[in-house]
């Protein structure tokens, strides 16, 4: 796989990573946290499903998939995860009761460092599709049953299912659609008004139905939700692919280090120095702030201790 193609994707990574962080500055329900949600996680799926299949890693062997993804997925959640559980247990003298939460709570895919729950759940939506596309033997077959997944959290309007399996079918579903559409993508530049208009429909849509989120399970409208996720990721992903950006895929390339630990970098921001981060220049400068303290922190795990964030050297 020639990383270079795929440049796209890593500065694609790079923006979801932003917007996520963009995310949890602004945790209210205007107008742009609005847009921001309804396809920024998606996206994060819908790239590795595409990575995925340009790796070709399921004619891998199994045991060398799940060992992979255990390195690069899970060891990092467990480090950050304890990263943030030291310096949370410091300022609560280790009380987490506060929080609705217990210090197990991690190995039951319900981190107090939220944004982790994204990294066992691909390891386990990957893990999934890779599964199936052996048991199944026909892609078209594949597809069905993993639209048949998505569909399952919508359809349980009793809430039987654990929140952690109605994440993994909703990832599962939106890690086959990078997955099956990634010879579309390598090969499809659609014009730039197209993507535009794509682009608006997404958003009017979007602030019609609200606020939305995969962990939280918020969907309001299933069909508006599926549809502003589908067409907001692919319409970043075919944008960034009509030039190159530099600051973005560095960014995309250490996106697992920032998710691990912008929210802690955030309380600093907020909570020790004071930084309003309500309005637009107050969260624009503390994803600013998070960007410039990261990065020396980014440099020291890619250059002395890359198998905390899931890299070989």
């Amino acid at each position: 796989m020639n990383r270079n193609r795929l440049f796209y994707l890593d500065a694609a990574r790079g923006l979801a990573i932003l917007l996520v962080v963009l995310g949890h500055i602004w945790e209210t329900d205007g107008l742009l946290p609005v847009l921001i949600y309804s396809f920024h996680v998606p996206l994060f799926f819908i790239i590795s499903g595409i990575l995925t299949a340009y790796s070709g890693r399921e004619r891998r062997p199994l045991k060398d998939f799940v060992l992979s993804g255990l390195r690069s997925l899970i060891l990092p959640y467990l480090f950050f995860e304890l990263v943030f559980l030291v310096i949370s247990g410091v300022r609560s003298h280790f009380d987490f009761s506060s929080q609705g939460a217990h210090i197990y709570d991690c190995l039951l895919l319900k981190p107090l460092n939220v944004p982790l729950w994204f990294l066992p759940t691909l390891f386990l939506a990957e893990l999934l599709l890779i599964l199936l596309l052996r048991l199944l033997r026909d892609r078209k077959l594949c597809a069905l049953f993993c639209l048949a997944l998505y569909l399952l959290p919508f359809a349980d309007g009793g809430h039987l299912l654990p929140d952690a399996a109605a994440r993994l079918f909703l990832a599962s579903g939106f890690l086959a659609a990078g997955y099956f559409s990634s010879e579309l993508v390598q090969k499809k530049n659609p014009p730039p008004a197209a993507l535009a208009a794509a682009a608006a429909a997404c958003g009017i849509l979007a602030r019609h139905n609200g606020k939305t989120g995969i962990y939280k399970l918020t969907f309001h409208n299933p069909l508006l939700f599926t549809v502003c996720a589908l067409t907001g990721s692919f319409c970043v992903i075919f944008f960034l692919k009509k030039f190159r950006c530099p600051p973005l895929e560095l960014i995309g390339r250490n996106s697992l280090a920032i998710l691990g630990l912008h929210i802690i970098v955030l309380r600093v921001l907020q909570q020790i120095l004071g930084l309003r981060t309500d309005s637009v220049p107050g969260g624009l400068a503390a994803l600013a702030g998070i960007c410039l303290l990261l990065a020396p922190v980014c440099f020291i795990l890619n250059r002395f201790f890359p198998f905390l964030v899931g890299k070989r050297r």
